[in-house]
């Protein structure tokens, strides 16, 4: 079928944006039709989503909330909380090293899960 030759990795990476482009260009001119506002619109529509969704107003609530008498130092933020994903890994890695048997790590992914 294939003489050995080496795919071309050019196509594969830009072969997306190519499809990419007219699909988006698509969406884009389509909505703004059926909303009756120019393309443009649809993009600032679209960019002040993003900022809400991507926690464009949590730094509202950071600053009301109370601190907390045992915390850290003011000034100094706490460690950011790790994902169930991150502590699920966490806890893979450490039962196949051997730092815990499959007992422990059952009873710690029950209590995540919880």
């Amino acid at each position: 079928m294939s003489d050995g030759r080496p795919r071309d990795r050019f196509i594969e990476k830009v072969g997306c944006f190519l499809i990419a482009i007219p699909v988006g260009a698509f969406i884009v001119t389509a909505t703004a039709e059926s909303l009756g506002i120019p393309p443009a619109g649809v993009f600032v529509g679209a960019a002040i989503v993003a900022l809400v969704a991507g926690g464009f107003g949590s730094s509202a609530r950071a600053t009301h909330a109370a601190p907390s008498s045992g915390g850290s130092p003011p000034g100094q933020r706490p460690a950011p909380r790790r994902s169930a994903y991150e502590q699920m890994r966490d806890i893979v890695e450490r039962y196949e090293s051997g730092e815990i048997s499959a007992e422990r790590r059952d009873e710690i992914v029950r209590t995540l899960r919880r």
